[in-house]
């Protein structure tokens, strides 16, 4: 009899629950990171021959997507990443001012604040350094804290926060540029006013992160005045719909989307 349990037993290939996990995966990062661009058009074919996806999976993430705000089906022409505007960043750094207060209400377990602990201190040793993967590290580690706050809040609250950072990542990824980077700040205040139950004291700090994400977007805007008008997505109708994967920090707002009007 075949014993699943042996070490030589060969792995089993992923099954369509997790095949669409991947695919969910994949195409999630490639909308945050920007690879498909905002306000692009795209088929299933595309992004399945492109990130070498089954049809199966795919259909299954976009749906999902679909849900989160981050594509939308177009009839009779397939997809499209959601564009981004002043608008829509003005509609996020709304939310976010709203929602992410309850993350001042969290209470830690000793695990948990031990958990939090070390991400601060690592986040805050990667402050100094200004090399690019320094940066990407700095931003993960970041995300991390949050989920990990985010996890005390109940169901409604996690999935909205999740959210609104996934969009939030996305606008830094589609504005930043050489000249305008976002850097995470520091964690610390919120940590120890979380663990001294100074509810107070965490909303500032909680806000003071959200304004510190508005500086940003703004002076981005200032120098790409074309996504405040919306129309950042009808200068690229030459370039690919789905742009090639990158691996640095951010991807420049000069990475345009192709449109999807016609003129």
């Amino acid at each position: 009899m075949y014993d699943r349990s042996s070490p030589f037993a060969s792995p089993q290939p992923p099954g369509p629950t997790a095949k669409s996990a991947v695919a969910l995966q994949v195409l999630r990062h490639a909308v945050l990171a920007c690879e498909i661009a905002p306000g692009a058009a795209f088929s299933e074919v595309e992004v399945e021959t492109r990130y070498s996806l089954g049809r199966a999976g795919v259909r299954a993430a976009l749906q999902i997507l679909v849900a989160e705000g981050l594509v939308a089906p177009l009839p009779r022409q397939g997809w499209q990443a959601k564009p981004i505007t002043g608008a829509f960043i003005g509609d996020v750094i709304t939310a976010r001012r709203q929602a992410e207060k309850a993350i001042a209400y969290v209470g830690l377990a000793a695990s948990e604040r031990e958990r939090v602990q070390t991400l601060v201190t690592l986040a805050a040793a990667l402050a100094g350094r200004q090399d690019p993967q320094a940066l990407v590290t700095a931003r993960m580690t970041d995300r991390q804290i949050l989920d990990l706050l985010a996890a005390r809040t109940n169901w409604f609250q996690r999935k909205w926060l999740r959210e609104l950072w996934d969009h939030s990542q996305r606008v830094v990824s589609f504005l930043e540029s050489g000249e305008v980077q976002y850097r995470p700040l520091s964690r610390e205040g919120l940590f120890e006013a979380l663990a001294a139950s100074d509810h107070a004291g965490a909303t500032v700090e909680i806000l003071r992160d959200v304004d510190h994400f508005e500086t940003f977007a703004s002076r981005a805007l200032l120098r790409h005045p074309e996504a405040v008008l919306g129309q950042s997505h009808k200068r690229s109708a030459r370039r690919s719909r789905v742009q090639k994967p990158t691996h640095s920090a951010g991807k420049g707002a000069q990475d345009e989307p192709r449109s999807t009007s016609k003129s």
